[in-house]
């Protein structure tokens, strides 16, 4: 009877072996796909690394916002949780905040491979190129434990070489996205390993505590960690409504025990965490508890609603409980966020003019799509991948419904995961990066899910094998070609002048050179980080990529406009020194409108500039009267005006088109008339003209040229400047100084009237000395007036009786009150660190400390400055009507007494004060706003409230 058994065993061995081929081949392939695809996804990563590595030679870096993030890299090196930043948004700096645990990582990196000889910039470097390689890694396994080993080496192999991933993993950008990108997909696939173990076990508490861990990490790296938390929510949500309208009541208790304590968890640690402020995202933590604790009463429902006389007998009697749940859930989430429920779901948006003309805040289009997931140029093919990977997800998901199978959780992510990327993507452009994590992977499904095609065929192992085998060579092409593609890329960028171009290099390192360590210098907000960095000028810069947002409308306001329309209190700003750079025609649709010198409509279809070739401009004699045509061989246009400045020459124009055309040698520029005769023309372009008499000389008298290198140029800032001088002559008045013409001051007893520029704010109470020098010997001093006072919107001249000695240079300085030093150290109210913008709110007080530096020793008084920034919408504030403009306004409220009398020295000073707010300074202010243009037309923009130090200054306003 055995022995039957033996036999019959024996045959149907024989039978199996016949039909399934050989059965070492099927060996050989079970460890191909155990031991081969990790060796490839491996390599892959590495791959993709070379890749990333590949810009890595630049001295400096690609992405403009890394040079502050190497900043706060270095403090957090030192300190590990950055406080402070002196650099930006003078004369207070910031208190460090956002993504502070990005800086911590980077910095626990450094420590890391400094042992293999990396300084800190060496490690820098590096840390995006290794954030690549380890999410390219982790997308294998990601896509391994949600599908299978063949949507894991596909995923890995779409990240290695997709564009969309790239764009914020090469060396040079070391943004958050990329490291939450990599601590997220860790997450993820630590809670999928968790949540496969039913029972506990040393696998699930390892993956539960690695969970937390990692989670906690990618909520530090990125503000918008909110997304991390937000898919984990959503993927929490729709997995408990899904298995109770199902029916699967198992699978709902077994999840709900083991997802929800751990996630809560999660939750509570990071908004803990969040006081350190290694954490960036507060607010969003406190919002997502309370969801999560809405989840999870909703969940008790669904398991035990029975018990209280809920019906859950059909799938009917379910949706309507889950139905009348969501209704009162939805009401009592828009109660909690009342209007700002469109706004909290759109935040990307661009919701006011200032993200209006941000590119990457744009609305992302197919042409976006098509050029980032694609494998060569603009095919989209990798998108399109992750659709039928989307389709595909979706099928099998149903087929695990009809067989009760508790695993469907990991379909409800992928969806909830692709959905979720997918609105992120379409809010705006800057967005393409984070939903390539969903994209990839499920473009990693999609075609994974053909290898499972055939090796579930009823097929021997050899002739699966063999499909296999043609499979990969069918789709090997799709990353080699791709790999190809970015390499290109890679080294194409690596060759390009990169984004500090060597004009603004020189001169950056020019005012490094020549200028205090205490100064500080503005330009367009693009280029601030660029201005604060220790690797360029290391200076102060009044608005930068990530800060003091409101003053960009007012650097907008002065560069679009000219004359009084355009003067603004820089000196508030502690503003040493203004930089222009001529490439900003190409930015200036964006700097007109924010300045309020274009209307919305203007902005969208008329370009302020254009370029011109030589031979476009043909100059013609009609009636004995020169004129210049703009011949583009199709149509001939003359501008409204003509300014030859080879020539000298000015020409009226028909005005065909509404531009004024500049000639100069080679080629013309054509600009909108509105912003034609605006300061950043003259002053970017260094062309002396003046629509107003006296207009030009005022502006260089105020903004005095320092270096100029190329198209860059800097202008050295004087609130306070002589831009003429008449003399009493024979009975009248003769003009022998101005600005660009220049002339000596006459010896002898003289009587002189001095123009004298006031920029953005009056001379008060000020007194008006000569200074006569030999050499750096002071020969003569006299005071020639006394309490002077002059509206900075009305001036008028001052006159003087004064004898001028023979010496070498002579100067006139005008003395009065004005704000000195800066402060270089976080600011303390009650020993808490507060913003240093605004360290106090109406009717607070307390004790404030904080680390001022001064340039020499003083006697100085300390204030508290309240300021707003506000723009008027004349035309109303729908910011999409093409009529809509604004006006920018920055207007100093008051100044708070502190403490008078500070006796301070050169350095940095630490000061500790009493000090308090009135109620109602703004309150009031506002509303005489309201009162003047109307509360509809009025948007406040930032209110501060600043510690400045006053003293008596002397102002240089002319030497000769």
């Amino acid at each position: 009877m055995v022995k039957t058994k033996v036999k019959e065993k024996r045959a149907e061995d024989k039978k199996r072996k016949k039909k399934d081929g050989n059965p070492s081949l099927s060996k050989y392939y079970d460890r191909f796909k155990a031991y081969g695809l990790p060796l490839i996804a491996l390599l892959l990563a590495y791959w993709g690394f070379r890749i990333r590595n590949i810009t890595s030679n630049y001295k400096t870096f690609l992405d403009p916002d890394t040079f502050f993030h190497y900043e706060m890299y270095k403090q957090a090196i030192t300190h590990w949780i950055p406080k402070y930043f002196a650099y930006a948004n003078p004369p207070t700096g910031i208190k460090a905040g956002g993504y502070l645990g990005l800086y911590t990582v980077q910095a626990a990196f450094y420590k890391m491979v400094s042992v293999f000889g990396y300084s800190q910039l060496g490690a820098f470097k590096l840390w995006p190129p290794f954030v690549g390689a380890v999410t390219i890694l982790t997308a294998y396994f990601v896509g391994k434990k949600l599908h299978s080993d063949w949507a894991g080496l596909w995923t890995a192999a779409f990240m290695a070489f997709s564009y969309a991933n790239f764009s914020k993993t090469y060396s040079g950008n070391n943004r958050g996205e990329g490291p939450f990108m990599m601590f997220f997909f860790l997450t993820v696939f630590l809670l999928m390993a968790y949540l496969d173990e039913k029972d506990w076990n040393p696998k699930k508490i390892t993956s539960g505590f690695f969970f937390l861990v990692t989670s906690l990490l990618y909520m530090a790296v990125w503000t918008g960690s909110t997304f991390g938390v937000s898919i984990l929510l959503l993927f929490a949500g729709t997995t408990v409504l899904v298995y109770f309208i199902f029916g699967q009541m198992e699978s709902l208790k077994r999840f709900t025990l083991d997802f929800f304590p751990l996630f809560g968890l999660s939750l509570l640690l990071g908004w803990g965490l969040s006081y350190t402020g290694f954490i960036g995202i507060k607010w969003f933590l406190l919002f997502a508890i309370e969801v999560f604790v809405a989840l999870t009463v909703l969940a008790g429902i669904m398991l035990y609603g029975e018990r209280f006389g809920l019906n859950y007998s059909d799938k009917k009697h379910r949706f309507a409980v889950v139905t009348a749940i969501a209704i009162a859930g939805f009401l009592g989430f828009y109660a909690y966020l009342g209007s700002d429920l469109t706004k909290f779901l759109g935040a990307a948006t661009q919701s006011n003019p200032l993200y209006q003309t941000v590119a990457e805040l744009a609305k992302t289009n197919w042409k976006t799509i098509a050029s980032y997931y694609s494998v060569k140029s603009k095919d989209a093919m990798v998108f399109i991948l992750s659709l039928l990977g989307f389709a595909i997800v979706g099928l099998r998901f149903v087929r695990k419904l009809a067989r009760n199978d508790p695993t469907g959780h990991k379909e409800i992510f992928l969806v909830a995961y692709y959905l979720g990327s997918l609105y992120l993507l379409l809010l705006a452009v800057r967005f393409v990066f984070q939903a390539s994590g969903a994209i990839l992977l499920l473009a990693g499904v999609g075609v994974g899910e053909i290898f499972i095609f055939v090796e579930e065929m009823r097929e021997s192992v050899t002739t699966k094998a063999l499909y296999a085998i043609l499979l990969m060579l069918l789709f090997v092409p799709l990353p080699l070609i791709s790999a190809q593609y970015m390499g290109i890329m890679a080294r194409s960028t690596a060759k390009a002048q990169g984004s500090v171009p060597s004009d603004w290099v020189e001169t950056l390192n020019w005012l490094k050179n020549n200028s205090n360590p205490l100064d500080s210098a503005t330009s367009w907000w693009d280029y601030g980080y660029w201005i604060e960095s220790s690797l360029l000028s290391h200076r102060r810069s009044a608005t930068d990529g990530g800060h003091a947002y409101d003053r960009r409308y007012i650097v907008a306001d002065f560069f679009s406009h000219y004359g009084n329309e355009s003067e603004q209190d820089f000196e508030a700003w502690e503003l040493n020194y203004l930089i222009t750079w001529q490439q900003d025609i190409y930015k200036f649709n964006a700097i007109s409108y924010l300045g309020g010198a274009i209307t919305y409509g203007e902005y969208k279809n008329n370009p302020m500039f254009q370029v011109l070739p030589a031979q476009y401009i043909q100059y013609a004699n009609e009636s004995g009267k020169t004129v210049v045509y703009i011949n583009t061989g199709n149509h001939a246009y003359q501008p409204a005006l003509t300014i030859d400045l080879t020539r000298g020459r000015i020409i009226q124009g028909r005005g065909d088109i509404p531009y004024v055309l500049y000639i100069f040698s080679g080629y013309g520029l054509l600009a909108y008339q509105k912003i034609a005769f605006s300061n950043f023309v003259r002053l970017a372009f260094r062309i002396p003209f003046s629509f107003e008499q006296w207009d030009a000389q005022k502006l260089f008298a105020n903004f005095k040229l320092v270096h100029a290198s190329g198209g860059v140029s800097i202008y050295k800032f004087r609130p306070f400047a002589v831009y003429r001088i008449d003399r009493f002559e024979n009975g009248t008045w003769k003009a022998f100084y101005s600005t660009l013409s220049g002339g000596k001051l006459p010896l002898g007893e003289q009587r002189l009237r001095l123009w004298i520029s006031a920029f953005g704010r009056d001379v008060k109470n000020a007194t008006l000395i000569f200074e006569a020098y030999n050499g750096s010997v002071i020969v003569k001093r006299e005071v020639l007036a006394e309490n002077l006072n002059m509206d900075h919107l009305n001036e008028t001249p001052v006159e003087v009786n004064l004898t001028v000695p023979n010496a070498t240079s002579y100067r006139f300085v005008l003395v009065q009150d004005g704000p000195v030093g800066v402060l270089d150290g976080p600011v303390y109210v009650n020993g808490k660190d507060v913003s240093p913008s605004y360290v106090l709110g109406e009717g607070k007080s307390g004790e404030l400390k904080l680390t001022a530096a001064f340039r020499e020793e003083r006697v100085v008084d300390l204030y508290l400055r309240a300021s707003v920034v506000y723009y008027v919408a004349p035309n109303g504030k729908d910011i999409y009507q093409e009529k809509f403009y604004l006006e920018p306004h920055q207007d100093i409220i008051a100044y708070v007494p502190v403490k008078k009398a500070i006796n301070v020295k050169a350095g940095d000073n630490e000061i500790t004060v009493e000090a308090s707010m009135p109620e109602g300074v703004f309150e009031n202010y506002i509303n005489q706003l309201y009162e003047k243009y109307g509360k509809d037309k009025v948007v406040i923009v930032r209110k501060r409230v600043e510690p400045v130090f006053i003293t008596e200054k002397g102002y240089v306003v002319w030497e000769g």
